[in-house]
């Protein structure tokens, strides 16, 4: 019988939360009680080193409306742009020639706020381009108001930088609507959809391509230097990207043992275990995850035998490999590598 995992969650930089303590004071809420019923330190809110999980921030957001009493409490000042609330991605973007550039550079750099949001921007036709949101929770439904605040706080930020109303040809979001639409209809500004497959902003043509007040060729490649330095050594200071490594390393000679990981790093076991813990992860949840995403990886590549395959990722013999590919995907090595391919092709064929 397989043991529980507590399954490994997004995070959060703590600088994220410096905009919604700002919204809670402008509300007239008590943001220090309110972050300590949601169990958040106080030292993490505005410090950009610190991570929140994924839960925490779904958690916050309900202890927020619970104690509002105000469903619409995240669209609260909504006219504020908070463009701290992003830190360093605020300068990446405000120096960016137009505000297309400045959202692909946010979407570029975003990991240094959040792993937990996800953004792209999808082109919709000669009206200008989708950008959409979505959102990685953890064991707790992710609240709408989490959504909505992100959005606005985007949305205010391209209207900070580009000194002018930003509003968007269309609105989208995933929920069911509210029973009052009125705070949303004056924070965004354009048409209101509910019930959607996707949240979204669409921004017109013409606003992603007019030039930004701040932009400068020279500050904006300084600004994306300090973005490019500032996740590299948060890649540097997490553990589990070089436990990762000497996982894969190690995995064509079995399941990599947690003593071999702690050795090769000059830790304990224990300091090990307490760590990955730290940043959302077991050992064994690491090692099984890595499998998986390898499994996958190798399989796009025709050229490797399914033999090699089970080999690299340490199985036994290949019904081994099989069974496991079927746990992980619902297809056996062969079934998932014709599906594999066919999606290639496809995209190839759409493709503009």
């Amino acid at each position: 019988m397989e043991h529980a995992r507590t399954r490994s969650q997004p995070t959060t930089a703590g600088s994220w939360l410096q905009g919604i303590r700002d919204m809670l004071l402008s509300a007239g809420l008590d943001p220090a009680a309110i972050f300590a019923d949601a169990g958040i330190p106080a030292a993490h809110v505005g410090d950009p080193h610190q991570r929140i999980q994924s839960d925490q921030l779904s958690r916050l957001w309900n202890v927020i409306t619970a104690v509002s009493g105000d469903e619409a409490i995240s669209l609260a000042s909504s006219d504020c742009p908070r463009p701290a609330t992003l830190d360093l991605l605020t300068y990446t973007m405000m120096t960016a020639p137009n505000l297309e550039a400045a959202l692909q550079r946010f979407i570029r750099y975003l990991r240094i706020i959040s792993d937990a949001t996800t953004f792209t921007l999808e082109p919709d036709g000669a009206r200008g381009q989708w950008l959409r949101l979505a959102i990685e929770g953890g064991e707790l439904a992710v609240p709408r108001q989490r959504c909505e605040f992100i959005l606005i706080t985007i949305l205010n930020i391209c209207r900070w930088i580009s000194s002018k109303a930003i509003n968007p040809a269309a609105i989208e979001f995933v929920h069911v609507e509210p029973g009052s639409t009125q705070a949303h209809a004056r924070a965004f500004a354009g048409p209101l959809t509910f019930n959607a497959a996707r949240n979204g902003l669409l921004i017109c043509a013409a606003d992603l391509a007019a030039p930004l007040p701040a932009a400068n060729a020279r500050l904006s490649e300084l600004h994306e230097k300090f973005a490019c330095d500032f996740l590299d050594r948060m890649d540097s200071a997490r553990l589990t990207p070089r436990v990762r490594d000497i996982i894969v390393r190690n995995l064509p000679d079995g399941d990599p043992p947690r003593s071999l990981a702690a050795a090769a790093l000059c830790i304990s076991e224990r300091t090990l275990q307490r760590r990955l813990q730290e940043e959302g992860m077991s050992y064994q949840e690491l090692v099984d995850d890595t499998r998986r995403e390898l499994a996958r990886d190798y399989l796009a590549k025709e050229q490797l035998a399914l033999g090699q395959v089970a080999f690299m990722l340490g199985f036994a013999d290949q019904s081994a490999f099989c069974r496991a590919c079927q746990r992980w995907f619902g297809y056996t090595p062969r079934q998932l590598r014709k599906r594999l391919s066919e999606s290639v092709q496809t995209a190839e064929i759409t493709q503009p």
